[in-house]
């Protein structure tokens, strides 16, 4: 018939392996040293072997109990990891949104980082339009944002302020008495806004060549000479795309102030740390 070991036995008997004494050991696992000597004496019973003898020092291993030392160890390893697997399913996810500037920017560090710190957290990511994300955090759907500034009770710090630009081809020919072509998010964007009130402040004509979704197509667009876009300086990515702004006699545009968002007074461990992580790279990266 075959039997199977009982696994606190096994521990009472490494913890005693590793040199603690029968009060020690009994204090980590619960029982009283009776109780544990009862464990050695089971364990002895079921292996047909004395696995530890006394002697003046106090207690140490016989040759049986030196075999099974690497058992003991590698049978309560698989029982500590898949007791541990199990305790990580039940953790709460972290559910973060994030504008396409900031995923491209910043939030390849800011994850790295924060998955080294926290291995066993799950991360759902929502990239999208800083309204968008900031909504998100509001109707609980999302716990922390990175986004543009809004009046929203969920704002909990300005990250960075960083200023506009305008980003086109480098080389970009376009004469102030022809319409200006734009490449802008669809509305609304407070990068379209911006562009669109200091363009019309200044009196300069423009025109809507490209309107996008997604800063990928906003790209591709100026990158191919079609437009002229408003972003900031992290945008200014490859060797096509310049700040125009000067060289076109555009106007200047405001500054963009980044802002985190989430529920205060609503944090976990995990969370609180993922936000003290953002100020610290955000400081790092963009001021």
């Amino acid at each position: 018939m075959l039997r199977t070991l009982d696994l606190a036995v096994l521990r009472s008997f490494l913890l005693i392996a590793q040199g603690r004494s029968f009060v020690e050991t009994a204090d980590l696992v619960g029982r009283s040293p009776s109780a544990v000597s009862l464990h050695i004496q089971k364990l002895e019973e079921e292996l047909g072997a004395a696995v530890l003898r006394r002697n003046a020092r106090g207690v140490e291993l016989t040759p049986a109990g030196e075999r099974l030392l690497g058992f003991a160890r590698r049978l309560l390893s698989l029982n500590d990891e898949t007791i541990a697997a199990f305790r990580v399913a039940d953790r709460r996810p972290l559910r973060v949104g994030a504008t396409q500037d900031m995923a491209e920017a910043v939030l390849p560090d800011l994850l790295r980082r924060f998955a080294l710190a926290h291995p066993e957290v799950e991360l759902t990511l929502r990239i999208d339009r800083s309204q968008t994300v900031v909504e998100g955090v509001r109707s609980g759907a999302l716990d922390v944002a990175i986004a543009l500034h809004r009046d929203d009770p969920t704002l909990v710090g300005v990250l960075a302020e960083e200023r506009m630009l305008w980003i086109g081809a480098r080389g970009l020919d376009c004469p102030p008495d022809r319409p200006l072509p734009l490449a802008l998010f669809e509305p609304p964007c407070s990068f379209r806004t911006a562009a669109l009130d200091a363009l019309t402040q200044a009196g300069r004509a423009t025109r809507m060549a490209v309107t996008s979704p997604s800063l990928a197509g906003l790209r591709a667009a100026v990158e191919a000479g079609v437009g002229v876009t408003a972003r900031t300086r992290h945008s200014l990515t490859g060797p096509v795309l310049a700040d125009v702004g000067a060289a076109l006699g555009l106007p200047p545009l405001p500054t963009a102030v980044f802002c985190l968002y989430a529920h205060p007074g609503e944090g976990w461990t995990e969370r609180e740390d993922f936000l003290a992580l953002c100020r610290h790279v955000f400081c790092r990266r963009l001021v």
